[in-house]
């Protein structure tokens, strides 16, 4: 056991070989009863021996859990009561340590903090590793400003969660051996999303000063009518009505009511979209964070520009097949086949691009792909890597350093390649943890056994001193709007310029 004395009391984790952990730390109040759907209230000081030897609960969550869904991390309990996290340090010794603070992916309906072992980190490196959870789907990202005084921030609910749980370590974490004024956030996914809206947040300026951004999706729409719409459509599905009693519907639910929100209402014309490349607008809003005027107060990348200069550095990337996970993202045929050449050709024309050039540039990419498999290698772009450039073109044009980094490591799974998500097993060192042998599956036969340690290395350099390097690895350049220099990630490391060119250029 490991006991220390923090701000807040006196807390007892564990110990393991070469470090500690400290599990399931409350860092806000409660979020239930009458703070539900209300901002997060920092925690206070306890009396008596907090233990923090066991994972709090998860946030409330649906079970995604299916056979076709190759990406499998656990199904852990969960509990409205959920804003916990969780810290892994070498020693509680009051030395500055760089701080790591990993925020989960999961589409914000589904993930945990408690599923990535900081420990992994801290083995190989002198840092702390802090990792999080936050409200997800209604509860974390549903727009209810219409509704009550007070609620207009509550789309970005997950977000201020995230917010809390900085400023817990603002205030804490030098009891851990970390360092207040060195802290490094990264995510990927939804994670990746919530890391890049931090750096478009300007409430969360000083909590932080180095970001990782791992496949945002940030290309985010204001608060709007179809935010209103949807919401009111979800009390409707509830029983009740917006115009008389929707907050209390909303109050009264049960948690899994509210989950079951997150599953479309096929009773619902509005919840079956056409088919289309997932590009976000007003007719299709879902439980995901958008621009309130308020906390997020303009598009991301318009933040990031206006900074200049007196942006944190960053590094953001992605893989590179990333859409091959989504494929129902494009929609559904009623006869379940695949989308044919003319199908494709009006997607791309719905989504403002040449459908010639598009099928070009796909060939190109993909050679001898189908019309559909093109469209499925165009959700890579239009979900994750066109927000990823938009950042670091807006970071790099006002002078702040950024590099870009690309898994391109190809799983054997069929049909997915260099897949979404594909680093994380990697990075978390799940290619050498036999409790997860589906993560390892995940990765494909063969997969490179050093690139978890590698990446590893890049990362922590990169919040030790702002310059990502790696022993033995290449120099990784730093991005600009004239090289694109990437490091590839893969079996290999190499650092080339402006990879996919063509396919960029098509949305830009």
């Amino acid at each position: 056991m490991a006991k220390i004395q923090t701000p807040l009391g006196e807390i007892q984790g564990l110990s393991y070989k070469n470090g500690m952990a400290f599990r399931g730390i409350r860092f806000a109040e409660a979020p239930v009863g009458e703070k539900r759907f209300r901002p997060p209230k920092p925690v206070t000081p306890w009396t008596g021996i907090y233990d923090a030897t066991e994972f709090g609960p998860s946030a409330p969550q649906p079970n995604m859990m299916s056979p076709d869904m190759p990406l499998q991390l656990p199904v852990e309990p969960t509990d409205e009561d959920c804003l916990f996290l969780n810290v892994y340090t070498p020693t509680a010794d009051h030395q500055k340590r760089p701080v790591l603070f990993w925020i989960h992916g999961g589409g914000y309906i589904v993930g945990s903090g408690r599923a990535y072992d900081g420990s992994v980190f801290v083995q190989e490196h002198d840092v702390v590793v802090v990792s999080i959870n936050y409200r997800m789907g209604a509860l974390g990202f549903m727009h209810l400003g219409h509704l009550a005084p007070g609620l207009e921030g509550s789309v970005n609910n997950g977000i201020l969660d995230q917010i809390c749980a900085l400023e817990w370590v603002r205030d804490n974490i030098s009891a851990f051996g970390g360092d207040p004024g060195n802290v490094m956030i990264f995510g990927e996914s939804a994670g990746g999303t919530s890391t890049a809206m931090l750096l478009g947040c300007p409430r969360a300026e000083g909590l932080f000063h180095k970001a990782v951004v791992h496949s945002p999706h940030v290309d985010l729409i204001p608060v709007s009518e179809g935010c209103e719409d949807f919401t009111n459509r979800c009390i409707k599905r509830l029983g009740g009505d917006p115009a008389t009693n929707g907050l209390a519907t909303l109050m009264g639910a049960s948690v899994d009511e509210l989950n079951n929100l997150v599953i479309p209402d096929f009773n619902d014309p509005k919840s079956m979209q056409p088919p289309a490349l997932s590009t976000r607008t007003a007719a299709n809003v879902s439980f995901s964070p958008a621009i309130d005027g308020t906390l997020i107060p303009r598009p991301v990348a318009d933040t990031v520009r206006a900074r200049g200069k007196n942006n944190v550095p960053i590094l953001g990337g992605g893989c590179r097949h990333e859409g091959t996970l989504f494929p129902t993202a494009l929609g559904f045929k009623p006869d379940g086949s695949e989308f044919d050449e003319a199908q494709a050709r009006n997607m791309f024309a719905a989504a403002g691009i040449d459908p010639q050039r598009a099928l070009d540039v796909y060939e190109q990419f993909a050679p001898n792909s189908t019309a559909h498999q093109k469209l499925v290698y165009s959700l890579t772009d239009t979900m994750f890597r066109n927000s990823m450039v938009r950042i670091l073109d807006a970071a790099a044009d006002g002078g702040s350093p950024c590099w870009s980094w690309m898994c391109t490591w190809e799983t054997d799974l069929p049909n997915l390649r260099a897949t979404h998500a594909i680093e994380l097993t990697f990075i978390w060192g799940w290619m050498s943890d036999d409790s997860q042998p589906e993560m390892q599956a995940y990765a494909g036969t063969g997969a490179p056994q050093d690139l978890g340690r590698v990446m590893r290395e890049y990362w922590v350099t990169f919040a030790q001193t702002g310059l990502p390097s790696a022993t033995g690895e290449p120099t990784w350049t730093p991005y600009n709007t004239t090289n694109r220099s990437v490091l590839l990630l893969d079996a290999e490391r190499t650092v080339v310029s402006d990879l996919d060119a063509d396919v960029r250029k098509l949305w830009f």
